[in-house]
């Protein structure tokens, strides 16, 4: 890809973002809170933030309902202890029938059920998690995979064999969100714009995640750093329940007439 077509998108991202915040009355400090990211604490809190992103998939957010069940879900996943969720569910289908009491679940016998494939993700996740001694062997085992973009690409694929439920996109959301900001997120939002402006091959999450990654090394950012730009353009979702509305359509249109004229 050429270096300066990446350059010049992501400069024309990051002035179109500005300028919806600023019409919208809104201090470009917002921004930089959506920037500024901390690293995960203990296994525990990986654990939950895997368990969190398993239930990012497709539907099941509405599904599954983490956030407003989080008190519960802390009760019967043990403070998300991978040790002790294992200690107490033999597998699956024991979890997957604390779910069913708890929260009175109805057809969940079906294997298409997203509640049982919540739980199947939740089992192999926390199994796992279960193999590090502490958040430093975890931490070590994650930079092993650092030598360069193949490399780097290679651990997202790992998850998606090991972890049920994690494809290549929820895989790079799992390790962006505790902390590693080399994993950008390939999910509908980025696909859609780094494949309509021609930034990658072809549509494909793989594909589009070697762009970002590729755009943040030309431009100097991070990979979270040009991840996030592009998702706000697209989602519009700020933090505090804020919004500047969705403007993937209109960035994509006014970004395609500007690389005709290049």
């Amino acid at each position: 890809m050429d270096k300066n077509k990446y350059k010049f998108v992501f400069e024309f991202a990051e002035q179109f973002l500005n300028k919806i915040i600023n019409e919208n009355k809104l201090s470009n400090s917002i921004l930089e809170r959506h920037l500024i990211h901390e690293k995960f604490s203990d296994i525990q809190n990986i654990n939950r933030r895997l368990i969190r992103s398993l239930s990012n998939r497709n539907m099941m957010d509405s599904v599954i309902g983490f956030d407003k069940k989080e008190k519960e879900m802390r009760s019967i996943l043990f403070e998300y202890n991978p040790n002790k969720i294992l200690d107490n569910y033999k597998n699956s289908d024991e979890l997957l029938e604390q779910f069913k009491l708890k929260f009175n679940l109805q057809n969940i016998q079906n294997k298409r059920s997203l509640w049982r494939k919540f739980s199947e993700g939740i089992i192999s996740g926390s199994e796992f998690m279960a193999s590090f001694a502490d958040k430093d062997d975890f931490d070590r085992f994650i930079k092993t995979f650092s030598l360069n973009k193949y490399t780097k690409a290679a651990l997202p694929m790992l998850l998606s064999k090991e972890i049920k439920g994690f494809g290549f996109a929820l895989a790079c959301d799992f390790l962006k969100e505790i902390g590693y900001r080399d994993y950008p997120k390939p999910d509908v939002m980025l696909i859609d714009i780094f494949h309509e402006l021609g930034l990658s091959k072809s549509n494909e999450p793989y594909e589009v995640y070697k762009s970002i990654v590729e755009m943040s090394e030309v431009v100097g950012k991070d990979a979270y750093t040009v991840d996030k730009i592009f998702w706000l353009i697209g989602s519009g979702k700020l933090i505090g329940n804020k919004s500047i509305g969705r403007n993937r359509d209109e960035f994509i249109k006014l970004l395609k007439v500007k690389l005709e004229n290049l």
